[in-house]
């Protein structure tokens, strides 16, 4: 046995031996000499290799960068399948490769296994694990997404309502649904009235499958919300039913689709428990929107089945829910996400209503503690009762339990009193939006009209003058001179008295619905006038009490009155012992009998226990009435509280009478004016009556303007200075140094206005901007509105606060630097205005030593007059100091300033007779 083993041990060091020798370990830096040398094809070599930008050919070949030489080739026997993946995902470039001879002719290496990296399989389960973590990462990034950017509700299809309920049904069903995402998905909403068209377009080629994705993402670039809520209320038969559309504005993408089940009134769609309530709770599933069980409660059954806990941790979780929403408007209005005026106003506006639900939640969370510390309270003395007092405790509030109930299913239906004056408000909107619609045609046609103005003048300056219109010299007769002014003024008054008519017949074609808005406003603010009547009985009048009064004999009573979840009203009255117990309580200074007073007391203890417990064996009625103010307090409503009724439950009769007599205000947001204001007809009507058509052709004449493309767009350029004929045509006064004794043969009012200031110059470019219904560029501390920046052109020093410009706006404007000088250039290459001889476009100081009519000189590339010379003109730029750039050169100074690359700036409030502006306006 001995022998035996010695001998297996002796083969197997043979063995060991024999395959020490067929492997081979080298260094890298012999490796190649090494191989060239090697003759043996069964030795496997071993090394550490550079594997650094490996390729795979198709033949299986291996590239190896850091062994590249031509006597040396390798190819692959192992699995090649995401080769380069896999080596490169072990972040190094040093690997441990066995590879064997393969063909000692053509020196070829076969790879037969390289250490440390993954297998296929391993590379496959990675992948499809990175795969599933990115899918969740981008799930959780939508679903953080989904609460924490705004979201847009948007009515999107009401075609088969008939016309009353198309003017107040959808903003009813619209608030609903961005009170619901707010409070119970927690998500941020905002209705950007100017958004919706485009919205509802991008919504209409979806379902007709005519979208195209990339103008879903430019749109979703462009507006403030970032996901819309598209809803569309139908009415089936007698039915009324909503499907609602969750879209992704960035991606294009619909995330959720949901329909409700049909309702027999149209109040029960935005009514409690009712369509949107159930929308609610599909899209939070569909949305992966995890909804509290209390709000599930609140969203099927109403809030008024929860108990006091629930109610409070209901208030406190959609307090901080609320909290959180306004801390994310606060950073949306300083963020350059959404910069714009209108965006901003729109935000604030979210950011007060917010604040006013957290204020109400508050209110209630204090009502509901108190009442919660009484309770506890309570429980304290609830071991020192008798069972008898327990039982007969317990009946009553059973019976008081059953008698409620009765009554709630009677008051289920009843509408809120703000549900009723949003039906209002949302009829005004509606009245609004029609008299916003027809003044917005009437700009258009304002403007269309002023083209056509343009363009008549043109054609009647530029006519050639027959033979009979010359005189000897060959110039225009005075008489022909003046048959032409009188072609301008008669074709002015002509295009006016079109636009007239045009403006009326849009008028006309609204009034039928105008009116009929109107009468149902008027009838519905009648019914608002109606005494309404409320119970403690439902979710609208909420009722606590407090500790018994024995200098009143009767316990606190806190009143809180609820509409559509609103607080409105607040009051503390004091409910006698008689109208509880049904008898009065003995006076404490005259009663001597103790066994009295000992009764009185348990009656006090055993009602105080009801009452602190919520057991309703009392209900109140609150009388009051909505009087809607006058038309100077548009969205102002006086609530008038009359009366509360106190009833036993038991005995269903009224056992106590509470006068209020209290009137408290409330003002709706947004407010909805009805006043028909001054437009843009009746302002044209009083320039024409106030100016004549003489002094108005003028003003056209005055405010001829030519395009320049820049930078992907066109702006439109005043092809002259400003006149001091335009400016105090628009501004009422004319401040130049040089404004008589004009140079012979000119017209003092064609002049150029100087001696304006920076603050004069934008005070004048917003002022005309209102004249001719555009949006005015400027602000100052967020007023677009000149009465309100406290500043008086050519009086006040300083313009005082923050003036901004917004150039999405369509007003007047000053060009910027930039503009002024691509201008300027006129798409030549010449050192001043239109020419490299000055004399030729400018006025300047040594062919001049005052002002000039504009226009007398040559103009530019792009028609523009007066770039170089005449006076310099402001442009909205600043330097470091807070000093305006003024370009262009004057009168008085020596050519190099009249160069269109020269610099110069001056301060804001400066007033100079060689400084002057030209005004430009964005028309694409």
């Amino acid at each position: 046995m001995k022998l035996k083993k010695l001998f297996t041990l002796t083969l197997s060091i043979l063995f060991i031996a024999t395959l020490s020798a067929q492997t081979k370990k080298v260094a890298t830096n012999k490796l190649i000499k090494t191989l060239e040398k090697n003759k043996k094809t069964g030795v496997t070599f071993v090394s550490d290799i550079n594997l650094n930008g490996i390729e795979v050919l198709e033949n299986q070949t291996l590239v190896i960068p850091s062994l590249k030489n031509e006597t040396i080739n390798f190819v692959a026997k192992i699995d090649t399948e995401f080769l380069i993946e896999r080596i490169k995902y072990k972040k190094s470039q040093l690997f441990k490769v066995e590879f064997v001879l393969q063909n000692e002719n053509t020196k070829t290496y076969e790879i037969t296994k390289i250490h440390n990296i993954e297998t296929v399989k391993e590379y496959n389960t990675r992948i499809e694990k990175e795969k599933i973590e990115e899918e969740k990462r981008i799930a959780a990034e939508r679903q953080a997404n989904l609460q924490k950017l705004p979201v847009q509700v948007i009515s999107h299809d009401t075609t088969t309502l008939n016309i009353s309920e198309k003017s107040w049904l959808p903003s009813q069903i619209q608030d609903k649904f961005k009170s619901n995402l707010q409070t119970y998905l927690g998500m941020k909403t905002v209705v950007d009235p100017k958004a919706e068209a485009a919205l509802k377009k991008l919504q209409a080629e979806s379902e007709n499958e005519g979208r195209d994705e990339n103008s879903a993402i430019e749109l979703g670039k462009i507006i403030s919300a970032k996901f819309a809520l598209f809803t569309k209320i139908r009415k089936v038969g007698d039915n009324y039913v909503i499907a609602v559309d969750f879209t992704d504005l960035t991606t294009g993408e619909q995330m959720a689709t949901c329909m409700s089940k049909e309702y027999s009134k149209a109040e029960y769609l935005y009514g409690n428990t009712g369509a949107v309530d159930e929308l609610t709770l599909a899209l939070s599933e569909k949305l992966g929107i995890k909804v509290s069980d209390l709000n599930k409660n609140c969203l099927t059954s109403g809030s008024s089945s929860l108990s006091v806990d629930e109610q409070l941790a209901l208030a406190k979780e959609n307090e901080a829910k609320f909290k959180q929403i306004y801390a994310e408007f606060e950073k949306w209005t300083t963020s350059t996400d959404i910069n714009a005026t209108d965006n901003i106003k729109i935000i604030e506006a979210e950011k007060a209503n917010l604040q006013k639900l957290q204020n109400a939640l508050k209110n209630r969370q204090a009502e509901l503690q108190a009442q919660k510390e009484r309770e506890e309270a309570d429980k304290k003395l609830e071991a020192e009762r008798s069972i008898a007092l327990k039982t007969q405790r317990d009946k009553l509030a059973q019976d008081a339990a059953a008698k409620a109930a009765e009554i709630r299913k009677l008051k289920m239906e009843k509408l809120g009193v703000l549900g009723q004056i949003n039906v209002v408000e949302s009829k005004k909107k509606a009245l609004v939006e029609i008299r916003q619609g027809v003044e917005n045609s009437s700009i258009e046609l304002f403007n269309q009209m002023n083209s056509d103005i343009e363009s008549e003048f043109n054609k009647i300056t530029n006519k050639s003058y027959s033979t009979v219109e010359l005189g000897s010299d060959g110039k225009p007769t005075e008489q022909a001179l003046t048959r032409r002014e009188n072609q301008r003024i008669a074709k002015c008054d002509e295009l006016h008295q079109k636009f007239y008519a045009d403006c009326e017949s849009v008028k006309q074609a609204t009034m039928s619905q105008q009116n009929a808005l109107l009468q149902e406003i008027k009838q519905d603010q009648t019914n608002l006038a109606k005494i309404k009547t409320v119970n403690s009985m439902g979710d609208e009048l909420k009722v606590s009490f407090g500790p018994y009064e024995g200098s009143k004999n009767g316990w606190n009573a806190y009143l809180s009155l609820y509409s559509d979840g609103i607080l409105v009203y607040t009051d503390t009255v004091i409910v006698s012992y008689e109208a509880v117990a049904g008898k009065k309580a003995p006076n404490m200074e005259t009663e001597l009998n103790d066994s009295v007073i000992e009764e009185y007391t348990n009656n006090v203890d055993m009602y105080n226990s009801l009452l602190i417990r919520g057991a309703p064996i009392l209900y109140f009625e609150i009388e009051y009435s909505v009087k809607a103010k006058s038309e100077d307090k548009p969205s102002e409503y006086d609530f008038i509280y009359k009366n509360l009724k106190v009833y036993n439950t038991l005995s269903d009769k009224v056992v106590q009478n509470i006068a209020i007599n209290k009137t408290e205000a409330k003002v709706m947001n947004p407010k909805q004016d009805l006043k028909i204001y001054d437009g843009i007809v009746e302002k044209e009507k009083k320039l024409a009556k106030g100016m004549g058509f003489i002094k108005l052709c003028n003003f056209y004449d005055a405010l001829k303007f030519v395009k320049i493309p820049y930078e992907n767009k066109i702006i439109k350029m005043l092809q002259t200075e400003v006149t001091q004929y335009l400016y105090e045509f628009v501004m009422g006064e004319n401040p130049s140094y040089f404004n008589r004794n004009p140079a012979e043969g000119e017209l003092q009012e064609k002049r150029p206005v100087e001696y304006v200031s920076f603050y004069d110059a934008i005070y004048f470019c917003n002022k005309l901007s209102t004249m001719f219904g555009l949006v005015p560029v400027y602000c100052v501390n967020g007023e677009t509105d000149v009465t309100k920046w406290n500043y008086v052109p050519h009086k006040e020093y300083e313009l005082e606060g923050k003036i901004e410009q917004n150039l999405n706006a369509n007003g007047y404007r000053l060009p910027t630097v930039e503009e002024w000088e691509y201008a300027a250039r006129g798409g030549e290459g010449f050192d001043y205005a239109g020419s490299n001889n000055i004399d030729e476009v400018a006025w300047y100081d040594r062919n001049s030593n005052e002002t000039h009519e504009v226009g007398k000189k040559k103009a530019n590339g792009y028609g523009l007059f007066d770039m170089s010379g005449n006076v310099f003109e402001w442009c909205w730029d600043s330097n470091y100091f807070g000093d305006r750039y003024r370009r262009g050169g004057s009168w008085y100074n020596y050519a190099d300033c009249s160069k269109v690359d020269s610099e110069g700036n001056y301060d804001a409030e400066g007033q100079d007779n060689r400084i002057g502006f030209r005004i430009v306006c964005s028309l694409e």
